[in-house]
């Protein structure tokens, strides 16, 4: 089974330049992302998608000294997407729906 990743349903985002306030409605909590996280949230708001998946979008994000630490930098934005309660798993067969 492949790990995949998907924004929770009904997150209201804020955008304020080079920084976004993302707010929660299952816990009502509100959060200030950089535009990374931002684009990696957008991006688990369509399809759910591998951590290979968010690496690349990080990648393509990431001036070019910080390239080849893209997995590091999205696996940590995972694990603290994931924390915040903005992200959780899916299992493969939900993410083909």
């Amino acid at each position: 089974m492949t790990l995949r990743y998907a924004a929770i349903e009904g997150i209201r985002a804020f955008d304020f330049g080079d920084e976004c306030i993302v707010f929660n409605p299952l816990s009502w909590d509100a959060h200030l992302l950089n535009p990374a996280a931002v684009a990696v949230l957008d991006l688990l708001s369509g399809d759910a998608q591998t951590p290979d998946d968010v690496a690349a979008c990080l990648r393509d994000l990431l001036v070019e000294s910080e390239q080849a630490a893209a997995t590091h930098h999205s696996e940590r934005l995972l694990d603290e997407l994931a924390q915040l309660g903005l992200i959780h798993t899916v299992a493969d067969d939900a993410a083909h729906r």
